[in-house]
């Protein structure tokens, strides 16, 4: 008898600089979010991620209130794209991604759909 085994997918947690917070404070309560343009290392998914939690972390029990949120998107030419932002002041993924691409001057794709996405059943 073959025995089956589950892979559980490990989470990669970075250390985050403590300036890194501050520069990320600083970009989330003066525009909502922080995108690779104010800390290039958020190209980075795991860093992305460590860093919403860290900005958690760091705002609890201080006036700035907000669901901290890591998200990677992808755009025309095969960018791909990572931004962290306050969920309270931009409400869906769908305006994180918009937002990104216009900060970052990145191109939303073309969205296609297949003949058979088309049909209603």
């Amino acid at each position: 008898m073959a025995e089956n085994t589950v892979k559980k997918a490990t989470k990669i947690v970075v250390d985050i600089p403590d300036e890194d917070v501050a520069t990320a404070e600083k970009a989330m309560n003066d525009q909502g979010f922080v995108t690779p343009k104010e800390l290039p290392k958020l190209t980075n998914i795991d860093y992305s991620r460590s860093l919403a939690a860290a900005l958690t972390k760091a705002r609890e029990g201080k006036s700035e209130e907000g669901y901290i949120y890591s998200e990677e998107f992808d755009f025309a030419g095969g960018e791909i794209g990572n931004i962290v932002w306050n969920m309270d002041k931009i409400k869906t993924r769908d305006d994180a991604k918009r937002t990104l691409a216009d900060h970052m001057g990145l191109t939303m794709p073309t969205e296609t759909l297949s003949k058979a996405d088309k049909e209603t059943f």
